[in-house]
């Protein structure tokens, strides 16, 4: 009796220790198949947000090429408009016999070059190499041979053919790259050994195969996004099926894999996955950077012609006024505004009359009467009278800067900055109504006002001034 139920007990134990295996065992496949799933959930999280990284980086990268073609335009509206004001101030200074000889003296005004931006977006070619360095010749061949497989890109109509042009161009991009790494490898080594110093037009020819074939990459890139702004949206969903597809071959062949070896390949597949995406982010991040650079460059060059246009605007201003002066009956209304000293910001001096000559202008380290002027305006010319001889400022018959006028005429008019508090001073009647700017003499060190030219470049190089008012005390 005591035998069986012995028996009947070992039978129980062992039992119990095979349901708390398989229970085990049971816990051990939920938790796996648990973390598996958690695992896969991660790679899949991780893949859309890289995918999500990549539209936006590619929608940026198109709005940046949109961005640089409003620029361009820009830029082109500017030309166009300094060229019409070149042909208004030209036909404006030939309504005077002054003006009309200078006008057949002198060359007409010629069109800019205009950019056409629409040929400009689709795909420019490279430029032209007429004299490749023997150095340079395989490079130079491999990057004319991506922008003709570029070129054939543009012109895919199904996505097959799309697909196999893209990878074609992806790998003549880094043949290129590589056959340029090489050369310029050869160029070291040759200099290394042989002691040749190369020449600038060796060193500037390298520099434009990396520009343009940055210049190409970008411009595929851009024409990849456009193929595959239809298909974009689904970019999620098909990550999700290939995600799903993998868990089913995954599954299937869980019989003959072991788990560790599962969980590599997936690790593997997911590495590689995102490699791609992040390679891809980073030639955007590049060709961003180049955009971004490129549209820097307009942007200082329409500050320039912005400046430059409203300086030649107001040159037609003054030009059109005269005119109208001229074929006026009456004379138009002067009013005093206020009595001020007209001081030189850098020097701290004051523009005054010479004790010596009534009609010479110096500059004073004293304010005294001789520094205190009267301010009549007209329009958008002003008056400077002297408050000590009652004289006007302005131009002689001889070009001269003087203080010797009885009246407000012509050649009294001045025409000043918005801020007088820091303006430049310009004689409308100098350079045959172009005006003239007041400088100094030994370059802005001197004592003696005179009248320079009325460009934009003397301009920025003119004196400033400050006119303020004079009370008396």
């Amino acid at each position: 009796m005591s035998l069986f139920s012995e028996a009947q007990q070992q039978q129980k134990q062992q039992q119990q220790q095979q349901q708390q295996q398989q229970q085990r065992m049971s816990e051990a496949k939920n938790d796996y198949e648990t973390t598996s799933c958690n695992r896969e959930e991660e790679y899949r999280r991780a893949q859309q947000a890289a995918v999500e990284a990549v539209m936006v980086g590619r929608e940026t990268l198109e709005t940046t090429i949109r961005q640089s073609e409003q620029l361009q335009n820009a830029e082109n509206m500017a030309d166009e408009t300094e060229y019409k004001l070149d042909k208004s101030n030209r036909l404006l200074r030939g309504m005077t016999w002054s003006g009309w000889l200078a006008n057949k003296m002198s060359r007409d005004v010629e069109p800019p070059d205009i950019i056409d931006t629409k040929k400009k977006s689709v795909l420019g070619p490279p430029k032209i190499f007429e004299q490749t360095p023997d150095l340079y010749m395989v490079p130079a061949q491999a990057l004319q041979n991506y922008h003709a497989n570029l070129q054939v890109m543009e012109d895919c109509e199904t996505d097959e053919q799309k697909e196999t042009c893209r990878l074609i161009c992806d790998d003549m991009y880094r043949q290129v790259q590589s056959k340029i790494r090489e050369a310029l490898i050869i160029r070291e080594q040759r200099n290394n050994v042989n002691g040749y110093d190369y020449t600038d037009t060796d060193k500037n020819f390298a520099l434009q195969l990396q520009e343009d074939i940055l210049s190409l990459r970008q411009r595929q890139l851009v024409l990849q996004h456009v193929q595959r702004a239809a298909t974009s949206i689904n970019d999620k969903t098909k990550l999700c099926k290939n995600a799903k597809h993998n868990d089913t071959i995954d599954n299937a062949n869980d019989s003959i894999k072991s788990p560790n070896d599962i969980v590599t390949i997936q690790q593997e597949q997911h590495l590689l996955t995102m490699n791609k995406h992040l390679q891809e982010l980073g030639s955007l991040a590049s060709h961003l950077n180049i955009s971004l650079e490129q549209q820097s460059d307009v942007i200082d060059s329409l500050d320039n012609k912005n400046e430059t246009l409203h300086f030649k605007t107001n040159k037609i201003n003054r030009r059109t006024d005269r005119f109208i002066q001229d074929k006026s009956w009456g004379k138009q209304k002067t009013e005093f505004v206020r009595y001020a000293w007209i001081r030189h910001q850098i020097s701290g001096k004051y523009l005054s009359v010479a004790p010596n000559n009534d009609s010479t202008l110096i500059l004073s380290n004293i304010l005294n009467e001789r520094c205190i002027f009267g301010i009549w305006k007209r329009n958008r010319v002003i008056g400077v009278q002297n408050k000590y001889n009652r004289r006007w400022a302005g131009q002689n018959l001889l070009g001269q800067l003087t203080c010797s006028a009885n009246n407000f005429n012509r050649r009294e008019e001045w025409e000043t900055d918005n801020n007088w508090a820091d303006t430049t001073l310009l004689i409308v009647s100098a350079g045959w109504g172009c005006g003239g700017y007041l400088l100094l003499d030994k370059e802005g060190k001197g004592t003696q006002p005179i009248i320079g030219g009325g460009d934009l470049s003397i301009k920025q190089q003119a004196p400033k001034w400050c006119i303020n008012e004079f009370l008396e005390r």
